[in-house]
């Protein structure tokens, strides 16, 4: 693992080996999006979240929701999220074209679903 600057929070796991923080959101969904597109590249990754809530109210992002991948793993993950952030802001603001885990799509509002057998329930 190459050394992590003071400012990066680190988490060791019990194998000995250290987990490193790369990204953090205060949405918990955007944390799960940044989960599941690294560990479909074969990347492991966790969520830590410290969100502060006090129910029923919310007061904003008092906290992040952090991901943490393993350190070994860590210079990958970056190169995967900057590509990802780059072809994002490459995207046509036209409201069909959106990114996949496989790189920019449009999407065909005539396309029939996989699992769709054309039948209408009445």
């Amino acid at each position: 693992m190459t050394d992590v600057p003071n400012d990066v929070n680190t988490v060791p796991a019990e194998d000995g080996s250290t987990w490193v923080e790369i990204a953090s959101t205060g949405a918990e969904d955007q944390a799960s999006l940044i989960k599941g597109f690294l560990e479909a590249a074969g990347i492991p990754a966790e969520i830590e979240n410290v969100k502060f809530r006090m129910e029923p109210m919310t007061f904003g992002n008092l906290g992040d929701i952090r991901i943490y991948v393993p350190g070994d793993d860590e210079q990958r993950a970056l190169e995967l999220l900057r590509s990802r952030n780059q072809q994002a802001e490459q995207l046509d603001d036209d409201g069909e074209t959106v990114m996949t885990d496989e790189g920019q799509a449009t999407i065909d509002d005539n396309a029939q679903a996989e699992n769709d057998d054309g039948a209408t329930n009445s």
